[in-house]
């Protein structure tokens, strides 16, 4: 029985979703200038008029993963941010819901990599983010400063330096993960959480 229209259009998207998915591995194994449309291509497993069919140029395609990159990571870290409980457990329940996730999906693994990898660099580039948007970055590092004056993080080291050592750790985490080779993915050990809360909890609060 020939498709519909609606069917057609449906195996298009899902199609287009899946190049942008091997788009998403390929900047995050070799980053953006090192990442060519043959590693895509080759990566998705499609023909090079297919992808040109959907994306005029690397750029493109990069902005495409830039769209879907996760508000899930963006919306969870609102959340816990407003939450009412201690700064520690807060930095806990972040801490956890990034590990766990990356078990459960391989995909949120490469899009968490690639939005703390991207955060950073824009804050550093001095790229602007959107009106009436506060970058994830500024927001993390007022919550340890906020935790400092909590008297629950450590006040040796500025909360700047904080938010930065604990996005190169998830970072970090993340990037072993990804490059993990699959047969040993399921064994894959992160980090221990409360070894990282130990790391900026205020040396009488731990």
């Amino acid at each position: 029985m020939p498709k519909t229209v609606l069917q057609l259009n449906l195996v298009k998207q899902e199609r287009k979703q899946e190049i942008i998915e091997c788009a998403l591995k390929v900047f995050c194994e070799k980053g953006y200038d090192g990442a060519t449309i043959n590693d895509i291509v080759k990566k998705a497993n499609c023909s090079h008029g297919l992808f040109y069919h959907y994306f005029e140029n690397k750029k493109a395609i990069f902005d495409a993963v830039t769209e879907m990159r996760g508000n899930s990571i963006v919306d969870f870290l609102d959340e816990v941010l407003k939450d009412q409980t201690g700064y520690v457990q807060k930095l806990q329940k972040l801490t956890e819901f990034t590990f766990d996730n990356m078990k459960k999906d391989e995909i949120f693994a490469y899009r968490f990599y690639f939005f703390v990898s991207t955060i950073f660099h824009k804050a550093e580039s001095g790229i602007l983010p959107p009106k009436n948007k506060i970058p994830p970055h500024v927001r993390m590092t007022a919550f340890f400063e906020e935790g400092v004056k909590n008297g629950e993080f450590t006040d040796v080291y500025s909360p700047d330096d904080c938010a930065r050592l604990y996005n190169c750790i998830l970072k970090g985490a993340t990037l072993n993960y990804i490059l993990c080779p699959k047969e040993f993915k399921s064994s894959f050990k992160f980090p221990s959480v409360q070894f990282i809360l130990d790391v900026f909890r205020k040396g009488d609060a731990k």
